[in-house]
């Protein structure tokens, strides 16, 4: 079994809890799905569940103790009792980044979040020893759970950070208390929820406050930093470092191009030049490795062994993974971008696609579902993408969603390929278009069940997988 996490008597201590104390715990956990023997099972309870419910089968699977608002019969050792269940989980992550003395870092952003917290996760495996949250573990649960298993002798620790709402930034960054924030980006995404993208913008500045003194922001250099962003730096001596495309940035990309064996990226860092290729596509991925790159370099570590890690980075399911298949007799190209959708991430997403000119005789095919979450935005914003498409060499467009009407209304007509309110609905239209070599990119927002067109599509035999 692997080192014991946290001791019986210090979670108890920690988190005001009343049951027994003499255990020691390997690991955390929410889900019995996947819990292991010698965790911590926190019965957190939801809009839609009640971890509560499954306390018989966390203790059956081995879970060590199960934190619970209310003692469980037959089990009073191995049930520690305590007023709130996410209070206690939330007071044992910011007792174990109390802990921690290695370098923690947080990152932020509309989009790519997941995949410059994977990029540096890569970067940083050969360098010492890494603990960085799970899948897109960035609200209040998930940065707590990703805080309260964080060994504490980790020498790097990467935690994403994501919002919906005002204050979110602000109060996570708080509880991680990150040496290096990293704000990738400030589009559209959850913009329903908010007033303007300046508004989103603004908040995302918000990780600052939770900054430790003599820390370092990297921010996109598309953010407009304000007077009440400078002086707080300047009062708590925290280094602003921007990336991006232009050269009044601290670091900025160069030149990038794009071949089918991968991307050939050239950048700058402190008048340092450094060109490299990697084999995740798109201009998007080459801006993510200048963002990871910013951050090794604050880090003061050596770039060319990060690079060497960043050339074999794959893109993960749902953000850029590619693959080929074998689709009824059929040589097609899959570029999986169904994880989720906004304005800006599907503009990206579509130059990915328009900038795959070497593929001769090759036909250039979206799918998409609807981008949510965007309001009294959303109309416009749908417009803009099909007035986008209209000016590229996308051969054809299949569209899915009420909200995908607007762009499917506003798209040359040349480039349509079908239009349908629910998802499974584009099966049949797809499988009769569809030829040989042809490449499909399928982008949407989570919600809009785009993904049922992959898992029919993936039905087939997989031939290989691609970076």
């Amino acid at each position: 079994m692997s080192k014991v996490l946290w001791k019986g008597k210090d979670v108890l201590r920690i988190i005001k809890g009343h049951g027994p104390s003499d255990w020691n715990a390997y690991g955390i956990s929410i889900d019995t799905r996947t819990l292991r023997k010698g965790d911590i099972f926190f019965a957190l309870a939801g809009p839609n569940y009640d971890g509560h419910q499954f306390i018989n089968e966390a203790i059956k699977k081995g879970a060590c103790v199960v934190i619970s608002n209310a003692p469980v019969l037959n089990y009073e050792k191995k049930v520690i009792v305590v007023n709130d269940v996410l209070k206690a989980l939330i007071a044992l992550g910011k007792s174990s980044r109390n802990r921690n003395k290695g370098k923690i870092i947080a990152v932020t952003g509309s989009s790519g979040k997941t995949t410059v917290k994977e990029m540096l996760a890569l970067s940083l495996s050969n360098i010492g020893k890494i603990h960085y949250s799970q899948s897109s573990y960035n609200n209040k649960i998930g940065v707590s759970l990703s805080l309260a298993r964080m060994p504490s002798d980790t020498d790097f620790s990467i935690f994403e950070v994501g919002m919906n709402n005002y204050g979110e930034i602000s109060y996570l960054s708080k509880m991680i208390k990150p040496d290096i924030g990293l704000i990738n980006n400030a589009g559209s995404a959850h913009i329903k929820y908010f007033k303007s993208k300046k508004e989103i913008e603004k908040e995302k500045l918000e990780i600052i406050h939770g900054l430790n003194s003599g820390g370092s922001l990297v921010l996109n250099e598309d953010i407009s930093i304000n007077k009440s962003i400078k002086n707080f730096s300047k009062k708590n001596n925290i280094e602003l470092i921007k990336f991006g495309q232009k050269d009044k940035s601290n670091n900025f990309l160069i030149n990038y191009r794009y071949f089918p064996d991968g991307s050939l990226i050239e950048a700058n860092f402190d008048t340092i030049s450094l060109s490299f290729k990697m084999f995740a596509p798109g201009l998007h991925m080459a801006l993510n490795a200048i963002a990871v790159l910013s951050v090794c370099n604050i880090l003061d570590l050596p770039l060319g062994s990060i690079i060497k890690k960043l050339t074999n980075f794959n893109p993960i399911e749902g953000r850029g993974l590619a693959y080929d298949l074998s689709f009824q007799n059929k040589k097609i190209k899959i570029i999986d971008e169904s994880f989720n959708a906004n304005p800006e991430s599907m503009i990206s997403s579509i130059n990915l696609l328009n900038d795959m000119d070497f593929f001769e005789n090759k036909r250039k095919i979206l799918i998409l579902g609807d981008m949510l979450e965007l309001g009294k935005f959303s109309k416009e914003s749908h417009i803009k993408i099909a007035r986008f498409i209209n000016k590229t060499n996308i051969n054809l467009v299949f569209c899915s969603g009420k909200r995908m009407k607007y762009l499917w209304d506003n798209l040359s007509k040349s480039k349509k390929g079908a239009f349908v309110e629910n998802p499974e609905e584009l099966i049949k239209p797809l499988t009769e278009k569809i030829i040989n070599k042809d490449i499909l990119l399928v982008k949407g927002s989570s919600n809009s069940k785009i993904k049922i067109i992959l898992s029919y599509l993936n039905n087939e035999n997989l031939i290989r997988e691609i970076a």
